[in-house]
């Protein structure tokens, strides 16, 4: 604590250093009457406890850090923005024929595939036609069918699909269990409701008791070391980090990450630059089949 003549000799000093206060001769006054009480080197200020100059300390450098990163991330993002820009003409110059051919044939691999059999929940995205997504109408269907019987080798499964709550990159998962709980937002773009027609909450996957099998994911573009290009507002891997960081705390199996991909989508490795927020896929399906990205994964897709 100051004592009452510190906070005097402070008030005067702050006085003597606000031109709105003071004029230029009370100023003068007052700087002489300091230097005659105190040394230049103004000794006697209290001094700021160890633990707020270590935080001010850590602000700064995390500032400054923050501002570097954001220097040495831009060469990345401005790539990221031309292989985009690329892609997506690429994609508009797609045979409307050839993509429903490759639409079907990826959609028909993942059906077939044991990976999909066996998976009981799963998140996978609502394709739009007007973003050349791949389509998932048809695994949409699947998943959402009535339970099996039990005569039948079927798995019963439990659907999470996205919805985009701010743009900020903050993305949610709700369970649904038809097409009819979907409703399109301002960009035209089908996601759940918060809220089931009865009122009650859906549930998010963050909260949910047990753990996600399988993510079928969109994107730009995917090479075969696992790279994915989503569209730029980081969504996909905000969510996607967040849902491996509980699967760690749970001790759950991490998931299934399956990138859907046209066969234009697929580039050469090395051509998708990444940063370190970018979550890389364990594999991905073009119209030619399945492609693992690391021995590992190719285990787990032989189930």
């Amino acid at each position: 604590m100051w004592t009452s003549g510190q906070r005097g000799r402070v008030k005067l000093l702050l006085t003597a250093s606000d031109p709105s206060k003071s004029n230029t001769r009370s100023c003068s006054r007052h700087t002489k009457f300091l230097s005659r009480l105190h040394p230049p080197d103004s000794t006697w200020l209290p001094r700021l406890p160890r633990r707020l100059l270590t935080t001010a300390n850590t602000s700064t450098v995390t500032m400054a850090n923050n501002n570097q990163d954001k220097d040495d991330l831009e060469p990345i993002s401005k790539q990221k923005r031309l292989l985009r820009s690329k892609v997506r003409q690429a994609l508009e110059s797609m045979d409307l024929s050839l993509r429903s051919h490759e639409d079907d044939a990826i959609q028909r691999i993942v059906l077939e595939s044991p990976w999909f059999k066996s998976s009981q929940r799963l998140c996978a995205y609502i394709s739009c036609s007007a973003l050349r997504e791949v389509d998932t109408s048809r695994l949409l269907s699947e998943i959402l069918q009535n339970p099996a019987k039990e005569s039948d080798t079927h798995i019963a499964k439990k659907l999470y699909v996205p919805r985009v709550e701010d743009k900020n990159s903050h993305m949610r998962m709700f369970n649904i269990s038809r097409m009819d709980d979907l409703i399109a937002n301002s960009m035209n773009i089908l996601e759940p409701s918060p809220v089931d027609s009865d009122g009650n909450d859906r549930e998010d996957v963050m909260h949910a008791n047990d753990p996600v099998d399988l993510f079928i994911l969109p994107g730009l573009a995917f090479d075969k070391s696992g790279r994915r290009l989503g569209r730029g507002g980081g969504y996909y891997d905000t969510f996607l980090r967040k849902y491996q960081e509980l699967a760690t705390e749970r001790n759950w199996r991490q998931p299934l990450l399956v990138a859907l991909s046209y066969s234009v989508q697929i580039m050469d490795e090395g051509v998708i630059p990444v940063t370190p927020n970018d979550v890389l896929v364990d594999a991905l399906v073009s119209p030619s089949g399945v492609i693992p990205i690391s021995p590992a994964t190719l285990e787990r897709l032989r189930l």
